[in-house]
């Protein structure tokens, strides 16, 4: 693999690698350099440079013995690769076939814009294969673990900075993550926090699948009473920063990640007392912060239920409206991604991916996800959670529960907004999602 040669031969350079990869993701706000070309982001420019480093080292010192571009690999990375590669070039597949049905039949253009698409698929697929390339062991895990929490608390100081509006935040640092959405910020009553995203929905699905991790722990692992306590304290953080972006979409998600993690804990352990009091405790905390919200917060949720009144609602229906006429005419193979022609602006998903790649390229895109959660859960089938002492291998099985919860949130956020197309969230999902595919590829 091309990760096992270069200056990412050694496992430490790699763990480097994914470690300003994902602080990059959670921190760091994307720059405009060209109004019809994609917002470029450091992970952008880490992943892309690197790779390109490996193959340039390659190209200069190759011989059989040495430098073969990293393609003599354990066996576990041979199966995961394999896994990995082949859902993305179906996806990748149906994306060419629909831009040449486009071009030839529709006789669309296909500019810059849309080879872009191409670009970051392979970004997304870079990623991945990066993170399957870890030999994620004990000492690896836990220096991940103490960078993604110590990220996540400078999302959650600055959350609580701008949802109070500290030493005037919202005025010199907030401007630097998102001008478009300072209003609904600093002027709204209650302020919606939008944290280091550039929107506070995006804030608020990041919020529920870091939730994922964090009740999971809370559910499947054994904790001292001190751990479990804290896991608590996390879980209710966490909730708390949901509701503070105000994102229904995110407090639906939120809603389903519990229901299935609760049900989940309380099938595979047999309705025991302990599960049966730790599930009522998280409802009993997830009640009591919604009940103590500001009144405006609940007048926000409640104007949702109504449909026909619902400007979020009306608004989301009139963008994606016309996508849906335009896949009436074309449903197999859509319009290409057609970028320079039709509107990007559709709040859902689901209708941008079959009006670009029709039926064949949604189902593909369903694919795209759902394959590594079939991983996730053969894996969690195959693991006795009564045995003792588990070490890493109870680890990535919490992994593997936590990313079906998290898949479950990402399929809500996508009905009304999507998670392919931001480059930050996606960038981590598809790291996530590495970790999974090299998981299922151990055979022990």
């Amino acid at each position: 693999m091309f990760w096992n040669t270069g200056v990412t031969r050694t496992n430490s350079n790699k763990l480097l690698l994914i470690l300003a990869i994902m602080l990059s993701a959670m921190l760091l706000p994307s720059i405009e350099i060209h109004p019809s070309l994609p917002r470029l982001r450091l992970d952008d420019v880490l992943i892309f440079g690197v790779f390109a480093l490996n193959v340039f080292l390659w190209l200069i010192y190759r011989s059989p013995s040495d430098y073969n571009l990293g393609l003599s690999y354990h066996e576990d990375q041979s199966r995961a690769i394999r896994a990995v590669s082949n859902v993305f070039l179906l996806f990748l597949g149906s994306m060419v076939l629909s831009n040449l049905f486009a071009v030839l039949f529709w006789r669309l253009h296909f500019g810059l814009r849309d080879v872009m698409e191409g670009v970051t698929l392979a970004k997304y697929y870079l990623v991945a294969t990066l993170a399957l390339s870890l030999d994620l062991q004990e000492g690896e895990f836990s220096i991940l673990r103490k960078t993604f929490l110590v990220g996540f608390g400078i999302i959650m100081v600055l959350s609580w900075s701008q949802f109070l509006n500290l030493a005037n935040v919202n005025a010199w640092l907030t401007p630097f993550f998102a001008q478009s959405h300072l209003d609904n910020l600093v002027n709204a009553n209650p302020p919606r926090v939008l944290g280091t995203f550039d929107n506070p929905n995006v804030m608020g699905i990041f919020s529920v699948l870091t939730l994922t991790l964090f009740v999971t722990l809370f559910y499947f692992r054994e904790n001292e009473r001190l751990k479990a306590v804290l896991l608590f304290v996390a879980v209710g953080l966490t909730i708390k920063l949901v509701f503070m972006t105000i994102s229904r979409t995110a407090l639906l998600a939120t809603a389903l990640v519990l229901a299935v993690l609760s049900l989940w804990s309380l099938f595979k352990y047999r309705w025991k007392k302990d599960m049966l009091l730790k599930v009522g405790a998280l409802f009993i905390l997830t009640l009591l912060i919604f009940f103590t919200s500001p009144r405006e917060f609940t007048t926000r949720i409640n104007e949702a239920t109504d449909l026909q009144t619902s400007t979020s609602a009306q608004g989301h229906f009139l963008r994606a409206g016309n996508a849906f006429e335009l896949i009436k005419e074309s449903p197999i193979l859509g319009w290409g991604t057609a970028k320079t022609t039709m509107t990007t602006l559709v709040d859902d998903e689901y209708a941008l991916i079959t009006r670009r790649y029709g039926i064949i390229g949604l189902v593909l895109y369903f694919w795209f996800f759902l394959r590594p959660v079939k991983a996730a859960i053969g894996k969690v089938g195959l693991f006795n959670f009564s045995a003792s002492d588990q070490g890493m291998r109870e680890t990535k099985i919490m992994l593997c529960i936590a990313f079906v919860a998290a898949t479950a949130a990402v399929f809500v956020y996508n009905i009304t907004a999507g998670i392919f197309y931001n480059l930050q969230l996606m960038t981590l999902f598809a790291l996530f999602m590495g970790l999974i595919y090299r998981i299922e590829g151990e055979s022990v």
